[in-house]
């Protein structure tokens, strides 16, 4: 948001004219959001939670359902980056008659993550009003397509918020693979996103496990201590 006032207020300045007002709620609201995000990403709870409730005000001074829908939404997306099944998704229902297309369809694929593995898979017209980064994966889902493919969609995905939320539907459909898991780590691990590693990382472990491979559990035991700190050495 503050890349996009700095833009429009350099283009009125070369032409001589006032710079288009953003109303304050938008820039409140949209401040908010970021900073949540940054903070559940992190695992900082406390600041997260009451930097969601400042968006949703923000959202709520204008009485705008899809704002209030899109806070709600930007919530569950989150939480579903670190596998959490989040009631800010219920949250964003009140709001979703009111909204619009983007945010019924975006609603309607994040609950795929809530239905796991009895999800049907998306509409066509759920599909065509989805945010661009997700479409290909909706679609996918919607003609079967099998893990190895989906992990090729989810590796090229462009936004690494967009893909950890992509990747932790499909985890909870059980439509991803061990490959998968591997990305999912390896997007969080880059971008220094203490919640959503831990928890992926978790998964991992278990997956090595299972699969009787007790080095690459090991290995990935080793890095979740790293990222849980000194009090998890050894804890398990």
């Amino acid at each position: 948001m503050s890349r996009v006032l700095s833009v429009l207020a350099g283009v009125a300045a070369l032409a001589g004219c006032a710079a288009p007002t953003v109303p304050a709620w938008r820039i409140e609201a949209s401040h908010a959001v970021e900073q949540a995000v940054a903070s559940t990403l992190a695992g900082r709870t406390r600041a997260a939670q009451q930097q969601w409730r400042s968006a949703q005000a923000a959202a709520a001074s204008a009485g705008r359902a899809d704002a209030l829908a899109r806070v709600a939404l930007a919530r569950c997306a989150v939480e579903q980056a670190a596998l959490a099944r989040d009631a800010s998704c219920a949250a964003a229902q009140p709001y979703l008659a009111d909204a619009g297309p983007a945010e019924r369809a975006y609603a309607a694929y994040l609950a795929l993550a809530q239905a796991g593995e009895t999800a049907s898979a998306p509409a066509e017209t759920v599909i065509n009003d989805l945010p661009s980064p997700h479409q290909a994966i909706a679609r996918a889902l919607h003609d079967g397509a099998a893990p190895a493919e989906l992990a090729r969609l989810l590796a090229a995905m462009d936004d690494p918020l967009a893909r950890l939320v992509a990747g932790g539907l499909l985890w909870h459909a059980q439509r991803l693979d061990a490959a998968g898991v591997s990305l999912m780590v390896e997007t969080a691990s880059q971008q220094g996103w203490r919640r959503p590693l831990a928890v992926w990382l978790g998964v991992q472990v278990r997956l090595a496990e299972a699969a009787g491979d007790p080095e690459g559990a090991a290995r990935a035991q080793r890095r979740l201590d790293w990222v849980l700190g000194a009090d998890a050495t050894g804890a398990r």
